[in-house]
């Protein structure tokens, strides 16, 4: 799967007129995205600006800096006069996952995979066929063994707990036991 890119369950129309994604309340938003070393240098080499990048608690990754729009702050990425990501085709995983979650329970004893419900489209053809088959497909993605990797030495892209996700899938020990850090 070298290489593979998700792709987007999404209509990028319904997309483009959504309100959702990449907005965020708060200037230090832990929904930020992630971004692994590697795709941190990728968008440097295509011009983002460094210090947009701030290095998190594994060492590898990093979470992008949010700016202020209106009454709320935005991706740097994001044109919210169309709604369009600057960076799209090179977006990090934890922007391709989206609207899907990778993240711990509660108790922080597991880590699942849901689906985001505040997304529109998410919350609307979650029970459909191919919705069902898309998540069978993240699942696959993220447990393959070049996915599972990045995510142990990125584990940051898994997410504190979210009430607003709806848990389809619990990994197994194996993947529990390579992505969680040992301080935790």
């Amino acid at each position: 799967m070298s290489n593979a890119t998700l792709y987007q369950i999404i209509p990028n129309k319904v997309c483009l007129s959504c309100d959702v994604c990449c907005r965020f309340l708060e200037s230090d938003s832990p929904l930020a995205p992630i971004f692994t070393k590697q795709e941190t240098q990728k968008a440097i080499t295509l011009g983002a600006d460094p210090s947009l990048f701030q290095p998190m608690q594994d060492g590898n990754s990093s979470q992008i800096t949010l700016k202020p729009y209106k009454d709320y702050y935005i991706c740097p990425f994001f044109k919210p006069e169309t709604s369009e990501c600057l960076i799209y085709n090179n977006r990090p995983l934890d922007c391709q996952l989206y609207p899907f979650a990778l993240m711990y329970t509660e108790d922080k004893s597991q880590i699942v995979l849901g689906i985001d419900m505040l997304c529109p489209y998410s919350e609307e053809h979650w029970q459909t066929e191919g919705f069902k088959q898309h998540l069978q497909h993240i699942i696959n993605y993220v447990e393959s063994d070049e996915i599972s990797v990045q995510i142990s030495s990125n584990w940051r892209l898994i997410g504190d707990y979210q009430d607003t996700v709806r848990v389809f899938h619990t990994f197994n020990d194996k993947f529990i036991h390579a992505a969680t850090p040992s301080d935790n």
